[in-house]
């Protein structure tokens, strides 16, 4: 991987960590990095592609949370 900047400490580094995406319609997203010490002070990142096969998954076998139900 190319050298970054780290968006938290501004210092350049050999190592970037994926902190952050964005995305837009109209245009391209951006990938916002970090170095690794400064990393660990970012919040995870969710997959959501891993969030909705999970979701699949409980309502496949009927452990989803049906709306409008105690």
């Amino acid at each position: 991987m190319t050298r970054q900047i780290c968006a938290r400490c501004q210092q350049s580094t050999d190592e970037p960590v994926v902190v952050g995406m964005e995305h837009g319609a109209s245009v391209g997203g951006r990938t916002t990095y970090a170095c690794p010490g400064c990393a660990l002070s970012f919040p995870k990142q969710v997959d959501v592609f891993a969030v909705m096969a999970s979701m699949r998954r409980a309502r496949e076998t009927g452990r989803a949370i049906q709306p409008g139900r105690s």
